[in-house]
Parts: C-alpha cells; sequence; structure tokens
C-alpha cells in the first residue's frame, strides 16, 4: 500500500486553516456543528408515539455553533484562486451560510442535496418528519473552478450510513457520497481540507483518490478514529 498525503491533527478549525500556507487549498468538504441536538426520548417512545419520533441527539460535538462569517471568510482566504468550498449545514439555517459566503467573496454559489434512500423514521404512512434530506452550500473563489462533470442536478442519493455498518459518528456522511464531491469538485494530487473532521471521511474519499489532505478536528477521540481511517486505505 503506498504511504498517503496526509495531515490530521487535534485543533481549532480558525488556528488550523491560518496554518495553512495561503491560497493552497483546492477543496475544503466539511460538515461543521449544526448546533440543533436536543432531547427527543427516541429510544424511550411509548407505544403509538415511536412513529414521530427523530433522534436529534448528537451529543457534545454539535453543542457550539460556529460564527459563519468568521468561516466563511476563513475559507475564502485559504482557497487558491478557482477553489470551491463545499460546506453542509442545517437545512433551516442554510440562508445565513449562503449569506456568509456571498459577503466573503464566493462566487457561483449554489445549494447541493443528499437526497437520504433509508431515512427516519421509517413510518412514512404516519408523518413528513423523516429527516430525508441535507443540503450544502458550495461556493467558488473568484477564478475558474473545478469541476469534472459534464452535467448534474447537484441531488445526490445515498443511504445513511448505519450504526451496525461503519459509521463511527452521529452526523457522519457517506463515503461514497464524499468520494462523488472530491472527484468532480478536485483533481488528482490536489489539496482537499475539512476543518471539522469528525470521523474523517474526507480525508478517506481524498486519499481514496490519490488527493492530498488536511484535516482537523477538537475532539482527541475522532482525530484518532480519523487518523486510522485514513491510514488503512
Amino acid at each position: 500500500m503506498m504511504p498517503h498525503d496526509y495531515r490530521v491533527e487535534t485543533a481549532d478549525y480558525q488556528d488550523f486553516m491560518t496554518s495553512l500556507p495561503t491560497k493552497s487549498v483546492d477543496l475544503i468538504l466539511t460538515d461543521p456543528p449544526y448546533c440543533i441536538s436536543k432531547k427527543t426520548g427516541f429510544k424511550s417512545v411509548v407505544k403509538g408515539e415511536k412513529r414521530f419520533a427523530v433522534s436529534m441527539d448528537f451529543g457534545q460535538w454539535d453543542q457550539t455553533e460556529v460564527n459563519l462569517e468568521k468561516m466563511a471568510q476563513t475559507f475564502y482566504e485559504a482557497l487558491r484562486r478557482g477553489g470551491t468550498a463545499i460546506v453542509w449545514y442545517d437545512i433551516w439555517k442554510i440562508d445565513k451560510l449562503k449569506e456568509a459566503m456571498e459577503f466573503a467573496g464566493f462566487k457561483m454559489i449554489r445549494l447541493i442535496i443528499w437526497q437520504k434512500t433509508n431515512p427516519v423514521p421509517l413510518n412514512m404512512r404516519a408523518t413528513y418528519l423523516s429527516n430525508s434530506r441535507e443540503v450544502a452550500v458550495t461556493g467558488v473563489k473568484v477564478g475558474k473552478p473545478t469541476f469534472n462533470s459534464e452535467y448534474d442536478s447537484g441531488v445526490y442519493e445515498y443511504p445513511i450510513p448505519r450504526h451496525n455498518g461503519n459509521r463511527v459518528h452521529p452526523t457522519q456522511k457517506p463515503l461514497s457520497l464524499f468520494e462523488d464531491l472530491v472527484r468532480k469538485h478536485s483533481n488528482t494530487g490536489d489539496l482537499v481540507v475539512d476543518p471539522f473532521l469528525g470521523s474523517g471521511t474526507t480525508g478517506v474519499a481524498a486519499v481514496r483518490n490519490s488527493r492530498k489532505f488536511a484535516g482537523c478536528d477538537l475532539d482527541v477521540n475522532y482525530v484518532q478514529i480519523a487518523r486510522e481511517r485514513i491510514k488503512n486505505e
């Protein structure tokens, strides 16, 4: 197995991003805390109510909301001309993220959707509250972007990683989805960055497709998990 070119650290996202060479990043693909966690009683609902329950308790990781304006500006400064940022965020707050990216200077701002093929709750006859899609904002720093696709609807259908499978983080995205995005928005040898690393899915997608990778997270345990996942590719 060939050694991968990657850097994974326990750090605050701003400190980490400013430690990278200026205008060196080709793609930022990240999933910051949404700050939407709350107790729902999903695991202890009484008979007749379970069909309405959606688990929204993502733990301590999701308790601190990021300053979107500061984050967008930090991302913009780190990207090369034509570099792309893809930021997943709460669907009900997505306008705030879009505005922050516009203010930072991003162009060609679009929304992409992850349509979950196995959403919860499973009893769709009872409720529309299926949490069946998530949204990301994409933006380009002034210049010609990398987009390796002739036509793309911006809607990606993939299942949620299950706890009894390869899921190790409460908000973990599908690896196949992130591989798809890495291939479309970067080229071989490009630098992909995720400053809210979580379990390392972005890093795995990057190194698996021959990209360089740099990422960080504040949680020591998740950083260790991410290192192991990337190293084992």
